[in-house]
């Protein structure tokens, strides 16, 4: 036998061995980057229903509420409940974006999340806390919640109107305070 042939030919299989590991590595690294995305996107939907979780099991619900209709005259109680709720939910948006970015996030997703931002910063309460906070967060999200909320309709619901919760409750406080 001719050890030039035997040569090539383990040149070749040599050759079909490395392209073979090469499509099972980039099969592995598109799979690993999948399960990535998924645990990232999971974890971040995971801080949104926590944040909600907290909101509407907290004893500080009516004052996040009353603080979304006025901040600027609310009690420093009231303030620091809504700087904690606000801000929290600005900086998750804040982490979505940058994944959305980065392809970590569907739009449905991202959807539904810079919509609670903008609904939140849309009451009357706070866009005078987005007046003040914007200047301590982030350029980028920043940005793009000015940008929309430019865009926005006037008229468009806020985060009071999301459920009835919040104008009912909003209406019981303003009735018990009008009692006593």
């Amino acid at each position: 036998m001719n050890w030039d042939a035997i040569g090539a030919v383990g040149e070749w299989a040599g050759a079909i061995v490395v392209i073979a590991t090469l499509f099972y590595l980039a099969t592995q690294v598109k799979q690993s980057q999948k399960m990535e995305k998924a645990v990232a996107q999971r974890d971040l939907l995971q801080r949104v229903a926590d944040w909600n979780q907290r909101l509407n099991c907290a004893e500080t619900f009516d004052d996040f509420t009353l603080g979304l209709r006025d901040y600027s005259n609310a009690s420093v109680t009231v303030q620091r409940c809504v700087n904690a709720y606000v801000a929290e939910f600005v900086f998750i948006t804040e982490a979505a974006l940058n994944m959305r970015q980065d392809g970590f996030f569907s739009d449905g997703t991202w959807d539904g999340i810079e919509g609670g931002a903008l609904a939140l910063v849309r009451t009357p309460g706070g866009r005078q806390w987005w007046d003040y906070a914007q200047h301590f967060i982030g350029h980028e999200i920043v940005q793009h919640i000015n940008q929309r909320l430019g865009e926005t309709a006037d008229d468009a619901p806020d985060f009071l109107d999301i459920l009835p919760t919040f104008r009912k409750r909003l209406a019981e406080l303003d009735a018990q305070a009008g009692h006593k």
